[in-house]
């Protein structure tokens, strides 16, 4: 539980971080991020469509992977401490309040802005893990009752 509190600690407190930056700053990073992402479908003959739907959305591409990061954490420590719909309930709001607060973020920092649409989308990355944890535990769970039983 400790090594699950601390993920989940480094990754809002990353996603905070970088929300915080000012405009030209995180503008700045998602470039790095881009050309090192362009090099890399290069390197492994990633199909040139895909490649650049995906390098045009490289900042909604960051928000589906943080939150989808954050809803496995998410999911694991709630669906483990909390059985059933609680555990899955807890770590959906967990998700949607930690999307909140970094849109509100972004509020205080320099040339940036709150965007729901962003809220929607991390809400929806980190639901869709949360929910493939929830229904894999399901149908685990019910094999095992069915190989006791």
């Amino acid at each position: 539980m400790i090594l699950s509190l601390s993920l989940i600690i480094f990754t809002v407190g990353f996603i905070w971080i970088n929300s915080a930056l000012p405009g030209s700053e995180s503008g700045a990073i998602s470039g790095m991020v881009r050309q090192f992402v362009e090099k890399f479908f290069v390197l492994i003959h990633f199909p040139e469509a895909a490649a650049s739907f995906l390098l045009t959305n490289i900042r909604k591409v960051a928000h589906v992977t943080e939150y989808a990061v954050m809803g496995l954490e998410l999911g694991f420590l709630w669906i483990g401490l909390r059985k059933g719909f609680q555990g899955f309930w807890n770590a959906f709001s967990t998700v949607l309040f930690i999307a909140v607060c970094d849109e509100t973020i972004q509020l205080l920092a320099l040339s940036r802005g709150p965007q729901i649409t962003d809220v929607l989308l991390d809400a929806a990355s980190g639901l869709t893990m949360i929910l493939l944890i929830y229904l894999i535990g399901a149908i685990v769970g019910k094999k095992e009752k069915f190989f006791e039983g």
